[in-house]
């Protein structure tokens, strides 16, 4: 059976709507970010937001323990030149160890770059034989039509989160 609409609930009504449309335009949205990271038995692969125009691509090969990111140019559409790291120094590994290697990446908007460029994001790499998780930034200068100028891919910090292949006790 239909109930007839008074005109005090169609006011209730309207004003929900209003409400319900208006409050986003008022207080403005969030952006939502997306991150992915995939593995195989060889490597990692994970993107990060540079900014909110530009993602980079980290690779981390585990046979050779180099991290390498890149970014694909906006201008040009092409990847561009490698910022790497050699990473067996930063974790301690002697040169036949075989690493056991997990990585993500994460914002990070607390810092400067040596070179005074703005660090939006870091990508954590943890180790799981050394016990070490360090946090590295690539610095990116921008970008032009001939190219994105990058510099090595640095670290912001390590924390030791296993002693001896043990956890460590808190």
């Amino acid at each position: 059976m239909l109930r007839k609409v008074t005109h005090q609930s169609a006011v209730w009504m309207l004003a929900g709507l209003a409400l319900g449309l208006g409050l986003p335009l008022f207080l403005g949205g969030q952006p939502s970010f997306a991150t992915s990271s995939d593995h195989s038995d060889e490597f990692v692969i994970a993107t990060g937001l540079i900014n909110q125009d530009l993602e980079a691509v980290y690779l981390l090969d585990f046979t050779t323990g180099r991290l390498m990111g890149t970014v694909l140019n906006n201008q040009t559409g092409k990847f561009q030149e490698f910022s790497m790291r050699e990473l067996a120094q930063d974790f301690g590994l002697a040169a036949r160890a075989k690493p056991k290697f997990a990585m993500v990446t994460g914002l990070f908007q607390n810092a400067r770059s040596a070179a005074g460029v703005p660090v939006n994001h870091v990508v954590y790499v943890a180790e799981m034989k050394s016990g070490r998780m360090i946090a590295y930034y690539m610095p990116l200068l921008g970008q032009t039509a001939r190219g994105t100028a990058v510099q090595p891919i640095q670290p912001v910090d390590m924390v030791q989160f296993r002693q001896g292949g043990n956890l460590r006790q808190q």
